[in-house]
């Protein structure tokens, strides 16, 4: 099945060596597309130099979903049968991540497939023990009977690395667009709602990681509550509780069993932080624009809603 590789990039010059380098071994360059977010690191004339396909976007204009959309819509036009999406941070661990990513769509076992996410070396332990947590070393098969036992988490799908058929990733009407995150989440949920399988990936590996700080993880948890705000009758059903304290509770035993017990405080200050933000970006409705500008990681989704009034 023909796939076309859709990578979003913002001045990804410390990251391009080392990516082209990771895809050329498993995967002809010339099936890249290239979405930039009007860099102005010198990377886009390089990848210009090298006969890459580049789409400029204007980076007030960027648009988690629509963007990727717009890449979408130009594999399309090329035949493509599998969309496959990247950022421009991931790298992949081996030359048989796309194989393996792709696997479960060409045999019809699922529609859609994202990869397991490995920390970075020197990455924190709590930012290892958060990528060990969310993508675990066994593959795992969902469909819409697994929503009551998993809740939200059955919607759980990353555009860091993902796969999906084309035809039926337009049939459900593709990634929302105007959303501030988790574009991925709900694609995940139409395809689950409308009758179809998606499928983690443990085989198809990448590096991708974030140390946060204490505001980062503020922020972009103000954006998760935001999102959930937004989100409406899509996510209904799925719970949400619970999830949050197996993390907390799971991340103690991991500390510990490290022998770092002087994290255990930073553990709960990161845990009450995330809910204290979750909780406030969930009654954004409340708050003032330029308030929310200052609380969210994506801090121009707020314009974009503003000039959509």
């Amino acid at each position: 099945m023909k796939k076309k590789i859709i990578i979003l990039t913002l001045n990804p010059k410390s990251h391009l060596e080392k990516l082209l380098y990771s895809l050329s071994e498993s995967e002809n360059l010339t099936d890249l597309i290239f979405l930039d977010s009007s860099s102005d690191d010198g990377s886009t004339e390089y990848l210009a130099s090298r006969g890459f396909d580049i789409y400029n976007i204007k980076r007030s204009n960027f648009d988690h979903g629509g963007t990727r959309n717009f890449g979408a819509r130009l594999a399309g036009g090329q035949g493509t049968e599998i969309l496959v999406f990247m950022t421009q941070d991931a790298n992949p661990a081996n030359n048989r991540w796309l194989e393996e990513l792709v696997a479960p769509i060409v045999s019809g076992e699922a529609v859609a497939t994202f990869a397991r996410q490995l920390p970075r070396r020197g990455a924190s332990l709590l930012e290892q023990f958060s990528r060990y947590f969310n993508y675990p070393n066994i593959s795992r098969l969902r469909d819409e009977s697994d929503i009551e036992r998993m809740g939200v988490k059955a919607f759980f799908f990353s555009n860091v690395c993902s796969a999906v058929q084309a035809d039926i990733f337009w049939k459900v009407g593709g990634f929302p667009e105007h959303v501030i995150m988790n574009e991925d989440m709900t694609l995940a949920a139409k395809l689950l709602r409308a009758g179809y399988k998606i499928k983690y990936v443990a085989e198809s590996e990448v590096i991708h990681s974030h140390d946060y700080t204490l505001k980062q993880q503020f922020r972009r948890n103000f954006d998760v509550g935001a999102f959930f705000a937004e989100a409406g009758q899509l996510l209904s059903g799925a719970s949400v509780s619970g999830e949050g304290l197996r993390f907390v509770h799971e991340q103690m035993r991991y500390v510990l069993r490290h022998g770092r017990v002087e994290l255990l405080p930073l553990v709960f200050i990161e845990a009450a932080t995330k809910l204290t933000a979750f909780q406030l970006g969930k009654r954004h409705r409340f708050l003032p624009i330029s308030l929310k500008k200052k609380l969210s990681m994506h801090s121009y989704h707020w314009d974009q809603t503003k000039e959509k009034r």
